[in-house]
C-alpha cells in the first residue's frame, strides 16, 4: 500500500490521455516548424488527399519555408476511441493557422479536421486526415 503512490507514476497513461498528448505534440511541432517531429507522428501508410507520407513531408517543408513565423491552434478537440481495441481513434477539431515572414500574419485560415489515429509500438500516429475550410 505504501508503494502505490510511487507506482502510479510508472503507469502508462490511459489511451485517450496519451492520444490527447500526441495531438498536442503535433500542434506544437507544427507551430515550431519541427518537420522531424511532425514526420515522427505520421504513420508509414499516412494519407492526406492524394499525398502519401513522403509527399506530405515535402509539402510541409515548403509551408514552413514560406511561413517562417506561424501560429497553430487546435480547438474543440474531440476524441472517439475504438471501444473494442482502444488502439484506433478518430479525432476531430478546428484548426486555426496563420503565418507570414514577419510578426504580423500575411495569411490565415481555419479548418474543420477529421483525423484517424492508431496506436503503434506504444505511441499514437496519424493515419489520415481530412480538412475542410470553415468558410466552405
Amino acid at each position: 500500500m505504501a508503494l502505490q503512490p510511487l507506482l502510479v507514476g510508472c503507469e502508462t497513461p490511459p489511451p485517450e490521455a496519451a492520444l490527447r498528448k500526441a495531438v498536442a505534440a503535433l500542434e506544437n511541432s507544427l507551430e515550431n516548424g519541427d518537420t522531424g517531429a511532425v514526420m515522427d507522428r505520421l504513420a508509414e501508410d499516412f494519407r492526406y488527399r492524394n499525398l502519401n507520407r513522403k509527399d506530405a513531408g515535402r509539402r510541409l517543408v515548403g509551408v514552413f519555408l514560406r511561413y517562417p513565423k506561424r501560429q497553430v491552434s487546435f480547438l474543440n478537440v474531440d476524441v472517439a476511441l475504438d471501444s473494442v481495441t482502444l488502439r484506433d481513434a478518430e479525432v476531430t477539431f478546428n484548426a486555426l493557422v496563420w503565418g507570414g515572414r514577419a510578426t504580423l500574419p500575411e495569411d490565415a485560415d481555419s479548418f474543420r479536421v477529421r483525423s484517424r489515429w492508431r496506436e503503434a509500438d506504444g505511441d499514437w500516429v496519424l493515419v489520415d486526415l481530412e480538412a475542410r475550410g470553415l468558410k466552405e
